[in-house]
């Protein structure tokens, strides 16, 4: 699924497999205080047990201690071995990683991350079962 918010944002995947990349997510800047909550906003679900959410300060001009999430705060933590990709950590324990486009990026390149998001949750077999001959 791509969600759109001023133009397209934000891809996410169905796909169930630990460590693999579960979103990519193009930030319109490098301030992560004020892009977390627009993220949250266009992922819900993801909102809904979040505990943590862990960034490389190397992709963000700040670097905040929460942010705002609905009625409460959110804590972050930074880890520098973590470019262009944020972690979102969940109270029942599981990690949703996305993938961070630069703000900086084109349109093009980031469209071509979005659909290849979208893309990855095609299972080919699948489809050729559905094929008619």
């Amino acid at each position: 699924m791509v969600t759109e918010a001023s133009g397209r944002r934000f891809a996410i995947t169905s796909r169930t497999e630990t460590g693999q990349i579960d979103a990519a997510w193009w930030p319109q800047s490098r301030q992560l205080g004020e892009q977390l909550p627009a993220l949250l906003e266009l992922w819900p679900a993801a909102s809904t047990g979040l505990q943590r959410i862990l960034y490389c300060p190397h992709d963000w001009d700040d670097h905040p201690h929460s942010v705002p999430v609905g009625d409460r705060l959110i804590a972050t933590d930074s880890v520098p071995d973590s470019t262009r990709t944020l972690v979102l950590q969940m109270d029942d324990g599981t990690e949703l990683t996305l993938r961070i486009i630069a703000p900086g990026a084109t349109q093009a390149t980031a469209a071509i991350i979005l659909n290849s998001m979208v893309l990855e949750v095609l299972d080919l077999p699948s489809l050729l079962l559905l094929k008619k001959p």
